[in-house]
């Protein structure tokens, strides 16, 4: 029974994250001089500050509840972070010899991403002191 919650409560937070990352591309695509690409970036650096954040907020003592823990974690910020579109993206940069912005768009993912994924645990980490 406890497998079956946990698929659904994957599924219902999958559905509302890839539902909110199509609305992130649709803004960035708006934003004059944005691009899906803009929108992947945004998603990433946004996915990776949450899991960050989550991740400390729920060490040590079992705070959240592990349906609603799979639900955000595995669901709707597995759904929301997008690296197989960030993959596709940045390999057709590089497959048109675009190296500066490829190299551009790598560093802003991975980079930007690990940065504020460690910065957010670091301040959930700070109110929970």
């Amino acid at each position: 029974m406890t497998t079956w919650t946990n698929l659904i409560a994957i599924a219902g937070g999958g559905a509302l994250g890839s539902v909110s990352r199509y609305f992130i591309t649709l803004v960035a695509i708006a934003i004059p001089g944005g691009s899906s690409m803009l929108g992947t970036t945004i998603a990433n650096v946004i996915g990776c500050a949450a899991l960050g954040g989550l991740i400390e907020y729920s060490a040590g003592e079992a705070i959240l509840d592990e349906r609603l823990r799979l639900a955000l974690q595995v669901g709707f910020l597995g759904s929301l972070t997008t690296f197989s579109t960030f993959s596709s993206e940045s390999a057709s940069l590089a497959m048109d010899q675009r190296w500066l912005l490829t190299g551009l768009y790598l560093a802003a993912n991975m980079v930007l991403g690990w940065a504020v994924l460690i910065g957010a645990a670091a301040v959930v980490k700070g109110w929970n002191a």
